[in-house]
């Protein structure tokens, strides 16, 4: 049983090492990053949902003020680093994005009254 565990263990620890560096490569940097998901928008596909990680913890965000590019987000909550997750209705973002790349921008407002925006560029088929 030994000898499985520990080659399973190298690959589970691997696995989650690769989607992490999957994800970071967008919030690396100074100020507020994100990351769309997902990273090609398919207009007559089905799509749950758009999805927008950030760096910014969760709790110095009003999040009744988080929008992309003018989309106001369906639901926010918490990555398992304390970070600020948004989710977007697909619909609403069909009608602001083109072939062949669209430029997203989340807004809102920390818990100060400070305005925030980030960036992220993805691809639209």
């Amino acid at each position: 049983m030994k000898k499985t565990l520990v080659p399973l263990l190298v690959v589970c620890v691997a696995v989650g090492l690769l989607a992490a560096e999957a994800l970071s490569w967008h919030l690396e940097g100074d100020g507020v990053q994100i990351a769309v998901s997902p990273r090609t928008f398919v207009l007559d596909g089905p799509c749950p949902c758009v999805t927008v990680h950030t760096n910014l913890r969760l709790d110095a965000v009003d999040r009744s003020t988080i929008e992309l590019s003018g989309v106001p987000a369906s639901s926010t909550f918490a990555d398992s680093r304390g970070n600020l997750v948004a989710k977007f209705a697909p619909a609403a973002i069909a009608e602001i994005v083109a072939p062949p790349k669209a430029t997203l921008t989340l807004t809102g407002l920390l818990g100060d009254g400070t305005e925030f925006a980030g960036s992220d560029t993805i691809s639209v088929k």
